[in-house]
């Protein structure tokens, strides 16, 4: 009688830790996102200026600069950070940033 309930007892245990585990990979699933903001930046060496900066802010992953379109481009964590926090801290280094929104195609 003890072995079944021991039996029991351990796959109850087994089936339980399966379900924790399943659940904390689906919390940490992250999920990316793109932003891209016009911004006054026209030289070299204010990219060099957001190139040292911008990197090292929550949750961004990749960023562009196209110095020709004056835009920056980012991919970032959207779990560690959003479009307004990094408006924000373009804002901060002296450069406002306005959100491009893509056009929806036309039917």
């Amino acid at each position: 009688m003890k072995t079944i309930h021991l039996i029991t007892i351990a796959i109850l245990s087994v089936m339980l830790f399966a379900a924790g585990s399943a659940n904390a990979q689906t919390k940490k699933a992250k999920t990316d996102a793109e932003v891209l903001f016009s911004v006054p930046v026209d030289c070299p060496s204010c990219q060099k200026k957001l190139e040292s900066k911008l990197p090292y802010e929550k949750g961004v992953k990749d960023m562009k600069i196209d110095l020709e379109a004056q835009t920056i481009w980012f991919l970032y964590s959207s779990d560690k950070t959003d479009k307004v926090t990094l408006a924000k801290a373009l804002d901060k280094l002296g450069y406002p940033a306005k959100e491009i929104v893509p056009e929806s195609p036309k039917k």
